[in-house]
């Protein structure tokens, strides 16, 4: 019985093992991003933003859309993030959603809220701030590339 207990045991470790290591694989680290959104009138909210991409060495800068402020009494708001699984700058453009079901955006404690395209992009990305709150349009964050 407790040859059984410790086999199963290590049959569980190792399931646990590979797939936390297939995990790490896919989420390859590409890149990092920095959005600064400013208010458009008091209690509106943001709507959009600038940011820049840091990837392969260079920097990239876009203009983002579809994120709220849920907050009143902030000017502007940053948002710091990792980018996963870029290929390449023209894949990082696109539309964004909540990456699992029920995903809460950058809610007051500043946790971190991860966004995927079509093309497998991945962000993971945190509000800079105490209490701030972010929720996303409808129709998703929508990334494109500036020149």
């Amino acid at each position: 019985m407790r040859k059984h207990f410790l086999f199963s045991c290590l049959v569980i470790i190792c399931c646990v093992f590979l797939a936390s290591s297939t995990w790490a694989e896919e989420q390859k680290l590409s890149g990092t991003i920095y959005v600064k959104s400013k208010t458009i009138a008091i209690g509106v909210g943001v709507s959009w933003g600038e940011g820049k991409l840091t990837y392969d060495g260079k920097e990239y800068k876009f203009k983002v859309s579809g994120i709220s402020l849920v907050d009143l009494g902030f000017s502007s708001v940053e948002i710091t993030g990792e980018v996963y699984n870029l290929k390449s700058v023209s894949d990082f453009a696109g539309t964004y959603a909540a990456a699992t079901a029920g995903a809460k955006f950058g809610d007051a404690g500043g946790s971190v809220s991860t966004l995927k395209n079509d093309k497998e992009v991945v962000l993971k990305i945190k509000a800079k701030g105490e209490g701030i709150q972010l929720t996303l349009a409808a129709t998703g964050v929508t990334v494109k590339m500036v020149k």
